[in-house]
């Protein structure tokens, strides 16, 4: 503590001491002259504070004067060459307007970013009452006559001065100067050159007229390899298809950059906390490799416990109970959590509220943590909101297309008037109109397919309140029909016919007029295989119909409404990629009820059903709005095959044809409106091979026929098919040529069934085999005439037409042939898929196919009937046809064929790009009703799957070791498989 001084000294008020005592000098102050000091003082201050007063009063007087003063004129005083009004174009203070000091500070700012000067002032002159002239002066910056970049070689001169901004006949501005280093810097390191150097050498003072910079580039910045380290519950190879670094690979790719490495842990977090890992930590670092410049990217995970769910709760349900709302649920208690899992069972309770026409419920998924490490509980938050009815069915946009072929989508959807807004049925009609292919899908070449709700009304009034349409009856008969008018202006559209059982069926509708074309649709070919042989022939032969499988394809969410309208809330309508859409043949997983049987469809009232658990529901009404897109188009491909060799395709193809829309003026041939509309198809393909030739002119009426189904009005619809063509196949034995046309009808029964009856009637050209040839050749051989009758029925449960891995196929078929030959011919296909391992993602999935097909014939089945095995689809290890009886070296076919085949697929890559197959191929081709040589195969091959647009295109090649094998079978090792189209 310091001591207090003893010549300090503390007075009281008043009082006469002196205050500080100062040996050898004293100096007093006393009261009277201090007394006087402060008064001096304070009038000082007072003086001051009113001279202030006054004087600000008589500037804000002076700003309040200029403020409200007009601007006369501008004037530029410049020593430089740059046009004047170059200059008071970037100006906002303008003759005639108001000056504004503020403005005048925004003008002052604006010049200096131009980089033109290196001063401006400006100058405020009264010019009168109310008027003032504003003058700039502004002293420019000198112009560069030298600008250089020492060193560079990487980079682009063009990059380079666009970015700098440094370029001869530029200014030379200092600051803009310092500037370029940080700009070149980012350049080089956007090239990989993270260790790149900028010096300025001249350029940074004011007056050089020389911009020049020295760089000292370094080598480029590579990554030699990525490691991954903790990770326990993923491989390295899995985690390294999350990331965008990738190492280098002999000297390509595996460029540098330090910013994606916060964002690729980034996403690493996100994988593993969508997969339960809900506390993982991951960072990203970059060490100095082996060889200048190459770097090595290490992610350090610390993935912690993966989260089970504990309790499941839900709030807000009071239209339906959690018995109903858990039936579904993938995550109970005990079960591990994922962002999958947990997005489903949600979309589930959603569309178990949209299947009771509750359109608006909206659910909130709600983690939340428990006391429990790694255990969590979820809840559902619910609002339910209103159910609705369908009123009216509004279209709008059609020009070409006719009204039915829309209304018709909307029929197979599920889509009916009176009927219950199921969410999920609006969007498989929204579905199966972007499929259709006639309409605009993409917002690039005008505007998508567009379905939205307007009217929403009470439950007493199905109709909207509008203007009674000329079509006179409503739906059954009973009632005036009404067309709905969504907003002003639009105009009304002809509604859908009555549904009863009597009259028009539920695809008649009217044609209306609409606006004219819009620009083409770029939509992708189909992939077509038709000179592909299937596995046994169950398919029937060439030109049987497939199923109408529908081809996935994603369409807009339903937009914004207007002030009538109103909007589906978001959710997940259509299936996930690899999922078929809702309503395709074949599909498992399709909502029961969709199609063909719609519960509750009524003929003759449009009230609730008997057994309608909410019988008050509010109506509201469906706008589809469209615009057509082109629907001819021609192609060109090609493709290769072991069994086929080499073949191209050149096809012309009308996907919304109409038979009965002749050309009535030129003007309907000049714009493409002949023949179209119809929703028909037309195709035309010519096909020449080295092995085999074909032209094919065929023509399908999906909707010919309208077949009631049961009692009261659903209805299922008959297609027609009708071909053409003339082929000619060159075999190993024989050569084929078939002339002649194919007929068929055929529906689809529910979401996996499909049956069809078809007729063909050929002319069959058989030689080019050797002499001496077995009888059955001579009794074959030359023109011959087939006619045959072919019902068949199939069932497709696959969950991919292309690459499956779950589901199953089956095919029974009986042929009836006459003609120069008589004969009876039955076989049955069937495929079964499992997948036996995945990853927690999905991804990674180990599939056992098993196919199996057995085919019976009469003995006076023709040679070229007859059953052949082999090759690709077949049994692997044999040439194609090269297996069954022989006699004088040529192989006769069977009246009977036993093939089974059995294949474990697996990934090589964890991005499932490349995957292995192994297999073994088994059966026997006989000519009688005995097993007398049974063949088998073991082999392995690879599938390297790619992308094509919407689907993924496998390439096969396999390669098949006979181990049991008849003593005439014809062997081949190698068999592939590729295909595409441009």
């Amino acid at each position: 503590m310091r001591r207090c001084d003893p010549r300090l000294v503390v007075l009281p008020v008043g009082s006469n001491r002196p205050a500080r005592s100062t040996p050898g000098k004293a100096r007093a102050w006393s009261r009277p002259r201090l007394t006087a000091w402060v008064w001096a003082a304070c009038l000082v201050a007072l003086a001051a504070t009113l001279c202030c007063s006054e004087a600000a009063a008589l500037q804000v007087d002076a700003r309040e004067t200029t403020i409200q003063a007009v601007v006369r004129d501008i004037r530029l005083e410049s020593d430089g060459t740059i046009d004047e009004s170059r200059v008071l174009a970037k100006l906002s203070t303008r003759p005639g307007r108001r000056f504004d000091p503020q403005v005048l500070d925004r003008d002052v700012k604006t010049l200096y970013t131009t980089h033109w000067f290196t001063q401006v002032e400006t100058q405020v002159i009264e010019a009168g009452p109310g008027a003032v002239d504003v003058v700039f002066k502004v002293v420019e910056a000198p112009i560069l006559n030298q600008v250089e970049f020492r060193g560079m070689t990487k980079l682009k001169l063009k990059d380079v001065e666009q970015s700098t901004r440094l370029k001869v006949g530029g200014r030379a501005d200092p600051v803009q100067t310092r500037l370029a280093v940080n700009a070149l810097k980012q350049l080089y390191a956007e090239k990989g050159y993270e260790q790149a150097e900028v010096r300025i050498v001249e350029g940074d003072q004011l007056g050089q007229t020389r911009a020049i910079l020295e760089i000292f580039e370094g080598p480029r910045s590579r990554v030699s390899e990525v490691q991954f380290r903790g990770n326990t519950a993923f491989s390295s190879a899995l985690l390294k298809t999350k990331i965008q670094t990738r190492a280098a690979i002999l000297g390509f790719g595996g460029r540098f950059f330090r910013d994606q490495l916060e964002a690729d842990a980034r996403a690493l977090r996100e994988y593993y906390q969508s997969l339960g890992y809900l506390e993982v930590q991951v960072s990203a670092s970059a060490l100095s490799g082996e060889t200048p410049g190459s770097k090595v990217v290490a992610f350090d995970i610390a993935e912690g416990p993966r989260y089970t769910v504990r309790d499941v709760t839900f709030e807000g349900n009071e239209k339906l109970d959690e018995g109903t709302l858990r039936a579904n649920l993938k995550l109970h208690s005990g079960k591990a959590y994922r962002d999958l899992d947990r997005d489903a069972d949600r979309q589930a309770i959603v569309n178990t509220y949209a299947e009771r026409g509750y359109l608006f419920a909206e659910v909130v998924v709600e983690p939340r943590f428990t006391e429990t490490r790694g255990v969590i509980d979820l809840v559902y938050r619910i609002r339910e909101g209103e159910a609705y009815r369908l009123g009216e069915l509004v279209v709008r946009g059609n020009s070409i297309t006719k009204d039915e072929v829309i209304r018709r989508e909307a029929v197979m959807a599920g889509v009916l008037p009176g009927e219950v807004l199921d969410r999920n049925r609006i969007e498989a009609f929204r579905t199966r109109l972007a499929n259709t292919g006639f309409f605009i899908t993409s917002p690039e070449l005008g505007k998508p397919i567009e379905v939205r709700l307007a009217n929403p009304r009470p439950a007493n009034q199905p109709y909207a309140e509008m203007s009674v349409s000329p079509s006179g009856f409503g739906i059954g008969g009973v009632g005036p029909r009404v067309s709905v008018e969504a907003s002003a202006g639009s105009p009304p559209s002809q509604p859908a016919p009555g549904l009863g059982g009597r009259g028009p069926g539920p695809f008649r509708s009217a044609r209306m007029q609409q606006p004219p074309e819009l620009p083409p649709l770029a939509s992708p070919p189909p992939a077509d295989d038709l000179e592909a042989v299937p596995f046994g022939q169950g398919a029937g032969g060439l030109f049987a119909p497939p199923p109408d499988i529908i081809p996935e394809t994603t369409v807009p969410v339903i937009p914004a409404p207007g002030p009538s309208d109103l909007t589906l809330p978001p959710g997940r309508l259509l299936p996930e990629l690899g999922e078929p859409p809702i309503g395709r043949p074949g599909v498992s997983n399709t909502p029961p009820g969709l199609f063909p049987n719609l519960p509750g469809t009524n003929s003759t009232s449009v009230g609730p059903d008997l057994t309608e658990p909410f019988p008050e529901r509010s109506f509201a009404d469906i706008i589809a709005q469209v615009e057509e897109g082109p629907t001819g188009r021609f192609m060109f491909g090609f493709g290769a095959s072991s069994f086929g060799g080499l073949y191209g395709h050149l096809i012309f193809h009308e996907r919304n044809f109409d038979l009965f829309n002749p050309p009535r003026s030129l003007s309907d041939i000049t714009d493409f409106r002949a023949f179209r509309g119809g929703g028909q198809d037309f195709r035309v393909e010519l096909a020449p091979g080295t092995v085999a030739n074909r032209i094919v002119v065929s023509y399908r009426h999906p909707y010919f026929l309208e077949l009631p189904v049961g009692i009261g009005t659903d209805y299922t619809p008959i297609a027609l098919g009708v071909s053409g063509y003339t082929l000619n196949r060159f075999f190993p034995d024989f050569n084929e040529g078939r002339t002649g046309g194919r007929f068929s009808i055929g529906g689809q029964f529910t979401p996996s069934a499909y049956a069809d009856l078809a007729f063909r009637i050929e002319d069959v050209n058989f030689d080019g085999f050797r002499y001496p040839a077995p009888a059955d050749y001579l009794a074959a051989a030359g023109h011959t005439t087939l006619a045959t009758l072919r019902p068949s029925l199939r069932f497709d449960s696959r969950d991919n037409p292309v690459i499956p891995s779950a589901g199953g196929y089956l095919e029974m078929a009986f042929e009836q042939g006459w003609g120069d030959f008589t004969f009876s011919k039955a076989t049955v296909e069937g495929r079964k898929y499992f997948t036996v391992f995945s990853r927690p993602d999905g991804t990674g999935k180990h599939i056992i196919s098993t196919r199996g097909f057995y085919g019976v014939s009469t003995r006076d089945l023709p040679v070229y009937e007859r059953f052949f095995a082999g090759d690709f689809r077949s049994m692997r290890g044999f040439a194609f046809r090269g297996v069954g009886p022989y006699a004088l070296n040529a192989n006769l076919g069977g009246v009977m064929s036993l093939v089974g085949s059995v294949e474990y697929q697996f990934p090589w890559t964890a991005d499932d790009r490349f995957q292995q197959v192994i297999f073994c191929d088994f059966g026997t081709v006989e000519n009688d009703y005995t097993i007398s040589t049974f063949r088998a195969a073991v082999g392995t091959g690879v599938r390297i799957i790619i992308p094509a647009l919407s689907q993924q295109l496998p390439l096969a090649f396999d390669l098949a070791f006979p181990v049991v094998k008849g003593p005439d079978d014809r062997e081949q090792i190698f068999t592939f498989f590729i295909g595409a189209f441009w």
